[in-house]
């Protein structure tokens, strides 16, 4: 059975009703029927596009995890794209687009310029050790340059939302 849950803003009514945008727990004096759904008081006042890269705090913390998570796997991606002549492209745009990805449904699917900055540096960490110590001997071919910086291109186009 599901734990009990609490209004945000009455917290002593219980409720099995969220937010289809935040997900915070709201009873049926807050919640409010939109057209795509039960939406809290706070964010069924702006439409949709008001609300595109308005991130909340605990969205935030969330998609600085994401990041952090995209950082650890994207060691071993890193480390095979650098070392794979044919494909590290393909496997790169793969890589960037499932780390914006990730990074936009942590964040409540805002997106925006947070969203879009986690996501680009958390995957330039992801490189970082397999390419800054040739970058500083001055020992590295464009081609190798350009796997990073199409795995950022797709993370930060991805993590942008609507």
């Amino acid at each position: 059975m599901a734990e009990t849950r609490y209004c945000y803003r009455h917290p002593k009514r219980e409720t099995r009703v969220s937010c289809a945008t935040c997900g915070r727990p709201i009873c049926t004096e807050c919640m409010r029927q939109t057209d795509v759904g039960i939406k809290c008081p706070d964010d069924a006042r702006l439409p949709r596009s008001a609300r595109t890269g308005v991130m909340k705090t605990n969205q935030v913390l969330w998609s600085l995890l994401a990041g952090l998570a995209v950082v650890v796997v994207g060691l071993p991606v890193a480390f095979l794209a650098t070392q794979i002549g044919a494909g590290s492209l393909i496997l790169c745009g793969l890589a960037g687009y499932g780390a914006g990805t990730l990074i936009l449904r942590a964040g409540g699917r805002n997106g925006g310029p947070v969203a879009m900055t986690i996501a680009g540096v958390a995957v330039a960490l992801a490189f970082l050790p397999f390419l800054g110590p040739r970058l500083l001997e001055g020992n590295i071919s464009p081609f190798a340059i350009l796997e990073p910086l199409v795995a950022i291109g797709f993370a930060i186009y991805n993590s942008r939302g609507s």
